[in-house]
């Protein structure tokens, strides 16, 4: 399976699933302590309340859950700008393989600019973990013959 590049750092899925959910953004965060206080509640693993995210965490992941599990449940995926990166190709491309079934939106990102909120998709992690490089470049090779050959 293929790290994730993230500011001059290699995670692994794992650890980067684990970032994602522990991060804190504000009102941005995939989970929040409630979140995860829940998943514990439900899970019927005993909390004092004075536990943090990380701890709350681990227990999730020692009593069942995988990191697949938490990543859906908080829709952790990777941006375009990871894709761009991977396999040297442009936004545009990531786009096209979207709109074509080709990689898996599983949520967005909201982040502020230009005076104003939007919004960035965000993909499947564990489906870029494991997509090799030939497989994107057949795919966008088969997108330049059919649009040069005039199908579309």
């Amino acid at each position: 399976m293929r790290n994730i590049k993230q500011f001059d750092k290699e995670y692994s899925i794992e650890e980067y699933i684990k970032k994602e959910v522990l991060s804190n953004r504000g009102t941005q965060c995939m989970a929040f302590k409630e979140d995860l206080c829940y998943l514990c509640e439900k899970s019927g693993i005993p909390l004092t309340g004075k536990e943090t995210k990380e701890v709350m965490y681990d227990k999730l992941i020692s009593n069942g859950y995988t990191h697949q599990m938490l990543a859906e449940e908080f829709g952790v995926g990777v941006s375009s700008q990871v894709y761009q990166q991977e396999f040297n190709i442009t936004h545009k491309d990531v786009k096209w393989l979207e709109k074509n079934g080709k990689i898996r939106k599983i949520g967005e990102y909201r982040f502020r600019a230009y005076g104003k909120y939007l919004y960035a998709p965000l993909y499947d992690i564990y489906q870029f973990a494991s997509i090799t490089e030939n497989e994107i470049q057949d795919m966008l090779e088969k997108r330049t013959v059919r649009t040069k050959s005039g199908s579309r």
